[in-house]
C-alpha cells in the first residue's frame, strides 16, 4: 500500500512540478475572474450563516494550498494569518505563497498523509486536490486524516470538478455519491457552481455577460461546492 501511495506521490510532483504558469489560471483571465468571484460569493454565503460563528477564531487548514491563492482570500474576508495553516506537496509554491502572504501564516510543507500536529482545526479547504488523486485508497487515507484533524462541529470546504476530462488523464472527477462515501459521518450541505472551463473560456472572449447568462443552467456548471460538517 505505501509502495502505491509514494508512487502516486510522485506522480502528482512530476505532473505538477511541470505545469509552471500556465495562462489558463492567470488572475487576469477573464474566465478565472468570473468563476473565482463566483466561488467567492458561495464561500461568504457558508461564512456569514449562523451556524459557522466568528471568523476571527476560526482555526483554518487548506489542503494543497498551491501559490496561496485561497488563504488570500479568507484573510481579505477577515481571517487571522495566524490562524491560517497552508500545507502544500510543492516546496517551490510555498514559496510563491510566502510572497504574497503575510509572515504569520503557517505552512507545511509535504505529504499531507503525514500532517503531524498538536492542535485541530475549525475549518479544513481542499480545492481540486481530490481530482487531482487518481489512486481510490490514497484519497480514501486523505478523506481520513482530514476528518482526523477537525474539530467536533467544524467543517470541510470542498470544491472539486464532478466530470471527467477526456482531454487530461491526470485528473479524475469526483461525483457527489463519491463524496459522501468519502465523508460517510459529515452532515454535507451542496451547491452546484462554476461554468464548465471548455464552455467558460469560450464564451468570456465574445462577451463576459455570457458567462452569466449560461451559468443560469445546473446542467452546465461542473463542480460541488460542499460544506461538510463533523457532529459534536
Amino acid at each position: 500500500m505505501q509502495e502505491e501511495f509514494n508512487k502516486e506521490l510522485n506522480r502528482i510532483i512530476e505532473i505538477y512540478g511541470k505545469r509552471g504558469n500556465n495562462l489558463l489560471y492567470h488572475p487576469f483571465n477573464s474566465y478565472v475572474i468570473k468563476s473565482e468571484n463566483e466561488k467567492e460569493r458561495a464561500l461568504i454565503k457558508i461564512f456569514s450563516s449562523k451556524d459557522f460563528g466568528e471568523i476571527k477564531s476560526k482555526k483554518v487548514l487548506e489542503i494543497g494550498c498551491g501559490k496561496g491563492i485561497n488563504l488570500l482570500l479568507l484573510i481579505k474576508l477577515g481571517f487571522i494569518p495566524e490562524n491560517l495553516y497552508g500545507n502544500e506537496l510543492l516546496e517551490s509554491r510555498i514559496r510563491n505563497a510566502r510572497k504574497i502572504l503575510p509572515e504569520s501564516v503557517n505552512f507545511i510543507c509535504g505529504n499531507a498523509l503525514e500532517i503531524s500536529l498538536d492542535l485541530k482545526f475549525d475549518m479544513i479547504m481542499q480545492s481540486t486536490v481530490f481530482s487531482s488523486i487518481l489512486n481510490d485508497g490514497f484519497k480514501k487515507k486523505l478523506a481520513e486524516r482530514m476528518w482526523k484533524l477537525l474539530k467536533p462541529s467544524g467543517i470541510i470546504i470542498w470544491y472539486d470538478f464532478i466530470f471527467n476530462n477526456p482531454k487530461n488523464k491526470d485528473v479524475k472527477g469526483i461525483p457527489f455519491y463519491e463524496v459522501k462515501k468519502l465523508f460517510p459521518a459529515g452532515k454535507i450541505q451542496k451547491s452546484k457552481i462554476t461554468l464548465a472551463p471548455p464552455i467558460g473560456r469560450r464564451v468570456v472572449k465574445i462577451n463576459e455577460s455570457l458567462y452569466n447568462f449560461l451559468n443560469i443552467f445546473p446542467f452546465l456548471r461542473t463542480h460541488l461546492l460542499c460544506s461538510i460538517k463533523k457532529n459534536d
